[in-house]
């Protein structure tokens, strides 16, 4: 669980795989208990058992976004080092900054569709377990200046 007992992650920004495991220990323990329940030919086993494969591969997911790829280890075949790769435009850093957390965003809100439905079970977080809307401060700010500037919602008085 989050440290911090107000973390509410409403950008993907915020989102901390802290946030991820909540949802993982919350909902395995139900979906494993129906498996158990129901005979592995079962609709209700297999049903509870695509649930969980889903769920761990969405926290998977988050998590690659989260901390980036693993770059795997090249054998050293020569003396001569790899030549090393020039460092990416800032251009370039922004948009795939941006991709990242596009990418973490959708995996999140696919995994609070699926836990969403236990909303009313005892355990499930409703502050913390939300569809997230933005990708960062700066994007909300964005869409609520354009949102005041159309007229839909009367700026704030300083």
């Amino acid at each position: 669980m989050s440290t911090d007992p107000e973390h509410k992650p409403l950008r993907a920004t915020d989102i901390t795989m802290d946030d991820a495991w909540a949802i993982h220990d919350f909902l395995v323990p139900r979906l494993e208990s129906l498996q158990r329940a129901h005979g592995d030919a079962t609709e209700e086993h297999r049903t509870a058992a695509a649930l969980a494969e889903a769920v761990s591969a969405l926290i998977l997911l988050i998590e690659r976004e989260i901390r980036g790829p693993m770059r795997p280890r090249l054998a050293q075949s020569s003396a001569r080092p790899p030549a090393h790769a020039p460092a990416p435009t800032e251009s370039e850093r922004i948009a795939k900054e941006k991709q990242r957390l596009t990418m973490t965003r959708e995996y999140w809100n696919q995994l609070h569709g699926i836990v969403q439905i236990w909303r009313e079970s005892d355990g499930y977080d409703q502050a913390r377990w939300q569809l997230v809307s933005f990708l960062d401060a700066a994007a909300e700010a964005e869409y609520q200046r354009h949102v005041t500037e159309a007229g839909l919602r009367k700026a704030a008085r300083p």
